[in-house]
């Protein structure tokens, strides 16, 4: 069924569902107890025993690998009730039982879930294989239509135990009514139901005939959780592009705004006034400072297109590294209020790398850039250094710092730490972008290592050019 229990959604509680994971599993644990003793008692012949673990092996692997289903939105659908309902309407409930809670329960082993996590679940299918075992059972008199019905009420039993339990455990962690919840639930997985039940049915009648036949089910069942996997996967990555996409329009069309807003109003003073000397001079700055921001911003946006279009290929040559930092550090000392320092540390004699010049002017022009506007005063340093067939540039100021959690998340598009710019640093979350393709078009890596209050060192390394 839907592959959400306890724990399987990030808001249930351990403290709240208590009430309700302690007593299935221990309803479970004395239910598979008697199941056990029941299984002792009756035997099973090498040919049934051979069966139930081939079951159990497929109910195994169905759980550890659910399928994402479109429109099922309470998670991953595990295909296991196919196998465990097969195996209650053949084997009977103390089979199904043990079955379930082998499958629940190495699963969530495997993946080392909290106790009370892996008592419910197993307890769960332990409860709903035994129900569904014991209604089928009903049904046993040697015919076909017997045995349908008898497939079909156990895949019943099977979902209204485990969509009931579910519904009672999330409810009581959320604190929301039972009776809707359980509506919800039942609305969103009765779709994935129907089509596991009719399965079910297949199995049962295949297998019935000969467990060999029953194999043919295994490529129909393959084909469909790969298919849906893949349909999945496309339709996430739409709604990220279309995340994306409103994002992109939200970013620039706050950072047009603000320059555009300074230059218009600038422009209409200098039109509407009389200014002395000093008061034009300022105004022409603010309007060439801001006309600078925008066709920053401008190029970023240039960039980005060409990386995600392929259009950006480097073109690999090999680039004496400290001539071409030296023109980055000291284009950008130009600008450098009074409380900013930047200095360049350099080994020597550093050998050519093998780079876009181009390219690597914009990476360090990016980082350096990113330097000075996250340091209101301090030190900058620029250091090149060779290491192991590569040279290393690094960029170290002495800003806030970035949190741990997310130095891997700012090289992602349009990731800002600061989004509502309570710190008045503004950006479009692009730069570290297109610094992180440039130079892992060009074989590099690069990475941040910082310290919340101590500042940040952003490095990244090129590979030596190879003497022709």
């Amino acid at each position: 069924m839907a592959h959400t229990a306890l724990a399987r959604s990030p808001q249930v509680r351990q403290d709240a569902t208590f009430v309700v994971w302690a007593p299935v599993a221990i309803v479970g644990l004395i239910t598979l107890g008697a199941a056990i003793a029941t299984l002792a008692a009756d035997g099973l012949s090498p040919r049934h025993a051979v069966g139930l673990l081939l079951l159990l092996a497929a109910a195994t692997l169905a759980e550890a690998f659910p399928v994402p289903i479109e429109g099922v939105a309470v998670g991953s659908t595990s295909l296991a009730t196919i196998f465990l309902v097969a195996a209650a309407a053949i084997y009977g409930w103390a089979a199904a039982a043990v079955a379930g809670f082998l499958a629940m329960a190495l699963v969530e082993l495997g993946r080392r879930r909290p106790f009370s996590r892996v008592a419910f679940n197993s307890g769960v299918y332990v409860l709903a294989g035994a129900a569904s075992g014991s209604v089928a059972d009903h049904f046993q008199d040697g015919t076909l239509l017997r045995l349908s019905l008898g497939a079909v009420a156990a895949a019943i039993t099977f979902y209204v135990v485990d969509i009931t339990l579910l519904a009672a455990v999330v409810t009581r962690s959320r604190g929301v009514p039972f009776v809707p919840s359980l509506s919800n639930y039942v609305q969103l997985t009765f779709v994935p139901f129907a089509v596991m039940a009719s399965l079910a049915v297949i199995l049962v009648v295949l297998w019935d005939r000969s467990p060999y036949v029953a194999v043919v089910l295994v490529g129909p069942l393959l084909a469909t959780a790969l298919y849906q996997r893949w349909i999945h996967g496309a339709l996430n990555r739409l709604r990220e592009f279309d995340r994306l996409k409103d994002e992109f329009i939200a970013i620039v069309s706050h950072e047009l705004r603000t320059p555009l807003t300074s230059v218009y109003g600038a422009a209409m003073t200098l039109e509407s006034h009389d200014l002395d000397e000093k008061r034009k001079q300022a105004l022409l700055e603010i309007i060439s400072t801001e006309a600078a921001r925008l066709s920053r911003l401008l190029d970023d946006i240039l960039w980005v297109s060409r990386l995600d279009s392929g259009r950006a290929r480097p073109h690999i040559t090999p680039v004496p590294p400290l001539a071409l930092t030296e023109e980055v550090v000291d284009a950008t000392r130009t600008h450098l209020s009074h409380e900013l320092s930047l200095e360049l540390l350099h080994d020597s004699p550093l050998p050519d790398v093998a780079a876009d010049s181009d390219k690597l002017r914009q990476v360090l022009v990016n980082l350096v850039e990113n330097a000075v506007k996250y340091s209101h005063a301090g030190r900058i340093q620029v250091r090149l250094g060779s290491y192991y067939g590569n040279v290393r540039f690094s960029v170290r100021d002495e800003g806030p710092g970035i949190p741990l959690n997310q130095q891997e998340r700012i090289f992602e598009k349009f990731y800002r730490l600061d989004p509502n710019m309570t710190n008045g640093v503004g950006g479009t979350g692009l730069g570290l972008y297109i610094c992180r393709e440039l130079v892992e078009a060009m074989k590099g890596d690069i990475w941040v290592e910082s310290i919340p209050g101590q500042g940040s060192t952003f490095s990244f390394e090129l590979p030596v050019a190879r003497a022709s």
